[in-house]
């Protein structure tokens, strides 16, 4: 008897745990006081690849943007070698931002950026960073 009441008053709990949960909004990024997530211009991100000479993916590396007259943002590429970085403001142009890789045992030989060309305003621009390994 004890062991039936025990399992009720657990079923009663959870079932009003999951009321509690399914009744209070939920909005992503953001709390039920707020409107929903607005679009905001941050202009645009970057993203891209690091790869040593072969093509193949550098994982781990540091990717810094250094913003002229602001200061760095850092990043490090996952196991694919790609890496992600927000907009940094739509005040600041591609013309300002330089991107460039490091890692221990490479050297940065080249970076490549694209846009989409017929893209206005720009939503996101690549860079592809090459590295070539160090040998002693």
């Amino acid at each position: 008897m004890k062991s039936i009441a025990s399992s009720l008053g657990r079923a009663i709990l959870w079932t009003a745990l999951c009321l509690l949960t399914m009744s209070s909004p939920a909005w992503a990024g953001g709390s039920d006081d707020e409107a929903p997530d607005a679009p905001q211009d941050n202009g645009p991100s970057y993203f891209g690849f690091v790869k040593d000479q072969s093509g193949k993916p550098v994982a781990d590396a540091k990717v810094t943007a250094e913003i002229k007259g602001r200061g760095s943002v850092i990043t490090r590429t996952n196991g694919a070698g790609i890496y992600k970085l927000p907009g940094f403001g739509k005040e600041i142009t591609a013309n300002n931002v330089a991107i460039s890789c490091t890692k221990e045992g490479y050297k940065h030989t080249r970076s490549i950026t694209r846009s989409a060309p017929s893209k206005t305003p720009l939503s996101a621009i690549e860079v592809l960073c090459t590295m070539q390994r160090i040998t002693k």
